[in-house]
């Protein structure tokens, strides 16, 4: 089956690659220029450089490599800080290089091979999640074939032949929730049980979840599994449990998000930056009370309660609907259709992260960052593997399905030019 995973994302890439080789050299945006010639970037005007390398630094992708080019560890200015430290600091130290465009293309080769290593955890994950629900094996094999082509034709796609962040936040979120899932066991009727001979497994999903926030701040709602967990044990009074599986794993995961956005910012621009630096809780503590990455993403993207439902926006909101909808019937799906414990905690997840797109972001980012997510995939490959046995027209939600589909086959190639020139949606 790898064989199979492998053959299908090089084939994803080598079509992703070819629209952007193909797409028009002249970029809407002169970003990428100006940013090129700040890092006194050689070659730009090399026959690669100019059809395929500059073409893949658009958007956020101009911030990342400013980020894996420059010297010190903690960005100049506080609006960087939204853009992975993590990641750059990890290309950093495997290009070894102060060379542009060498340090480019090692950005790209690991952003590839994450990519396809999320592919593959998928693979397993799903498979470890839905077989045992199942009699027949072969169920969990194809549903997780199915999801695992669906995730690598993601509508992220020109975004992910960069180099933005978040197949690092997929591999970690995937991986994170394969340990959580060997380390329990679900029990009729009290549900999820946690197996005191798994708990390293129990506590490093816990790890795993932290570096993948500490990457990508959506990544935080994967706490939910922690509260999900810990309700269950206490209804049923497993203090002892309760204690040191979600307790501990969600304090761990906590300390680790108040580090990374109230500590770290503090040390690196207060007290000389003022303004939100002046709102700090206790004297001689580095914290304070507003939220470094709510205050840039206010400050310097309007993000915040509703602030993106202005008229202007219902392009951006129309390019959304279809990850929205699609993610909103797979809560219901497998609420109440398909109700499963090993799925609960995502479903939650799932619901707080529509809630937090559609209110408080910029909402078209979701096609790009969903996929940290597989619960939308595993309903939208559990419908197509079900409708195969069938011989029928679709009706109902198989209908969302099938138009999905045939969004993702007009939408992912669009979008791959479009981010190419270096045009809208970013």
């Amino acid at each position: 089956m790898i064989l199979g995973i492998t053959l299908t994302f090089i084939v994803s890439r080598l079509i992703l690659y070819g629209l952007i080789f193909v797409a028009p050299t002249g970029q809407f945006d002169t970003s990428t220029e100006l940013t090129l010639k700040k890092l006194q970037a050689l070659g730009t005007d090399d026959y690669w450089n100019v059809h395929l390398w500059n073409k893949l630094l658009s958007w956020d992708a101009v911030f990342f490599l400013k980020g894996m080019t420059s010297k010190g560890k903690i960005p100049r200015f506080e609006h960087e800080l939204a853009f992975s430290t993590l990641w750059s600091s990890m290309v950093k130290y495997f290009a070894k290089t102060d060379d542009v465009y060498q340090t480019l293309k090692v950005a790209v080769l690991l952003e590839n091979i994450l990519f396809y290593s999320s592919s593959v955890v998928l693979y397993y994950l799903t498979r470890a999640i839905f077989s045992e629900n199942n009699k027949k094996q072969y169920y969990g094999k194809r549903l997780a074939k199915i999801s695992t082509n669906l995730f690598i034709f993601t509508s992220a796609s020109g975004f992910l032949t960069g180099i933005y962040s978040e197949p690092l936040s997929f591999a970690l979120t995937f991986v994170g929730i394969l340990l959580h899932e060997k380390s329990t066991s679900t029990t009729i009727p009290n549900g999820i049980d946690c197996n005191w001979s798994r708990w390293p497994f129990y506590f490093l999903s816990a790890i795993f979840f932290a570096v993948a926030t500490i990457n990508r701040a959506n990544c935080v709602l994967l706490g939910i599994y922690y509260i999900v967990d810990l309700l269950q044990l206490v209804s049923h009074r497993r203090m002892l449990k309760a204690l040191f599986f979600p307790l501990l794993a969600g304090t761990t995961m906590l300390i680790v998000c108040l580090y990374q956005h109230y500590s770290l910012p503090y040390q690196a621009f207060c007290p000389q930056r003022g303004e939100w630096c002046t709102t700090q809780m206790f004297d001689g503590l580095p914290f304070t009370k507003t939220n470094f990455y709510g205050f840039i993403q206010s400050r310097y993207w309007n993000c915040g309660f509703l602030r993106y439902w202005t008229l202007n926006n219902i392009p951006n909101f129309l390019i959304a609907m279809p990850n929205f909808v699609v993610m909103f019937y797979s809560t219901i799906y497998f609420t109440r259709i398909y109700p499963s414990f090993r799925v609960r905690p995502l479903v939650f997840v799932t619901q707080a992260f529509l809630i937090m797109i559609a209110l408080f972001a910029h909402v078209q980012i979701i096609n790009r960052v969903s996929s940290f997510i597989p619960l939308h995939l595993w309903y939208l490959a559990d419908r197509l593997l079900r409708n195969s046995f069938r011989e029928q027209h679709p009706v109902g939600d198989d209908k969302i399905v099938k138009g999905y589909i045939y969004w993702l086959a007009f939408w992912i190639p669009i979008q791959t030019v479009l981010f190419a020139c270096f045009l809208p949606p970013a």
